[in-house]
């Protein structure tokens, strides 16, 4: 029963907060102001209501003032929420291009400048690809999940190349940030959540500059190798 009432309260407060908080971008004249409440608001109170002691360490590994891409491991729909909470910066997160249509999640998404990828063609991801670099180059800060999925035991799955496409393209360092716990409180198949301690660890910042096509495999092995040591380490 606690647990239905945290699954009712999270849908609930999410969903009030990507209708009502985008209204005010005309009043605040900032388009960020979604995503500011999302970090200050939104995700501090959602935490309480699943149950969640979020841990953060490495905050003084995110460079300020500058683009970044975070490369995260990927367990539970919270994850969004924790590294919301955990990370010193307004993030901006990428999702499948049909997300776009999705009642209240797109234009939450739409509004707040999130960015979409359209994966239906090898040309079209390429060129949508192209597209989020440029924004990225134009100071937008990004999570990405290059396991493409939640895992379904709580490991560090493979990684695939989009996120370090987008890194090299765009010139701007990947952060690995790991996060632990968030499969102990809802995993991907689980209908209850239950209340843990969650640890997001923020790694050092990677250098892209040296990476291409020829050697991206390198880049991709270097990120996870970082995330699953961190994971590892207490």
């Amino acid at each position: 029963m606690v647990s239905a009432f945290r699954m009712f309260f999270m849908i609930f407060w999410t969903f009030s907060l990507m209708i009502l908080a985008p209204l005010f971008i005309p009043l605040t004249l900032n388009r960020q102001f979604p995503l500011l409440v999302a970090r200050t608001f939104f995700a501090p109170v959602l935490m309480r209501i699943v149950g969640i002691k979020l841990t953060t360490i490495g905050k003084e590994n995110v460079p300020q003032g500058e683009p970044v891409i975070f490369v995260a491991n990927h367990c539970s729909h919270l994850d969004i929420a924790c590294l919301c909470n955990a990370l010193p910066v307004n993030l901006h997160f990428i999702g499948k291009k049909e997300l776009m249509w999705t009642p209240v999640v797109g234009w939450y998404m739409l509004v707040a400048g999130h960015i979409f990828i359209d994966r239906k063609s090898r040309v079209k991801a390429a060129a949508s690809l192209k597209k989020a670099a440029e924004k990225i180059k134009q100071g937008k800060s990004v999570v990405m999940y290059p396991e493409g999925t939640r895992s379904n035991d709580g490991n560090v799955g493979p990684f695939k190349k989009g996120a370090f496409h987008l890194a090299v393209q765009a010139g701007v360092k990947i952060i690995p940030v790991s996060i632990k716990g968030t499969y102990q409180v809802w995993s991907k198949n689980a209908s209850t959540i239950t209340p843990s301690d969650v640890v997001v660890k923020i790694g050092q910042p990677i250098d892209t500059t040296a990476y291409g096509n020829d050697n991206l495999k390198g880049l991709m092995e270097l990120t996870r190798n970082a995330i699953i040591n961190m994971q590892q380490t207490s």
